[in-house]
């Protein structure tokens, strides 16, 4: 039964014990291989949820999204993608950071957890982008007032 098993591969097991260069090129390419591979599959991507307004919608309590920034190759394929997300006339072109309103060059200046205006072609309307939420609904008691 052995012999039927080693006339599979390439090379005899006699060959193999006898010649140290080709054992050691084997030991190699096992070791070489094996640890590569693990490392090539990624455990977990990098997922980042930001929090998207549109500029100087007051009323627009903001979008989670989830992305992976690997997956872009550049911004505008981003912002392209995010004119599907955000309604905007024409397009998201720009996204601003909320606090000083500083433009976002790159997909990957993107942070997860932190939020960001989407803009056409105005320029950035400064908010309390943070503080918009759902509007709340007035109960009885407080409409008498």
């Amino acid at each position: 039964m052995t012999d039927v098993v080693s006339s599979h591969y390439p090379w005899s097991r006699n060959t193999m014990a006898g010649n140290p260069k080709q054992q050691h090129q084997y030991s190699k390419s096992i070791h070489l291989t094996v640890p590569r591979f693990t490392k090539d599959i990624p455990s977990r991507t990098p997922l980042c949820k930001i929090t998207l307004y549109r500029n100087g919608d007051r009323y627009f309590p903001g979008k989670q999204i989830s992305i992976i920034p690997q997956n872009y190759t550049d911004l505008q394929f981003f912002l392209q993608q995010l004119s599907s997300i955000i309604d905007l006339p024409y397009g998201v072109r720009h996204l601003f950071t909320p606090h000083n309103g500083s433009e976002i060059t790159n997909i990957h200046f993107l942070k997860d957890g932190a939020s960001y205006v989407c803009a056409s072609f105005e320029p950035f309307q400064k908010l309390e982008y943070k503080a918009i939420n759902i509007p709340r609904i007035i109960s009885r008691s407080e409409h008498r007032k």
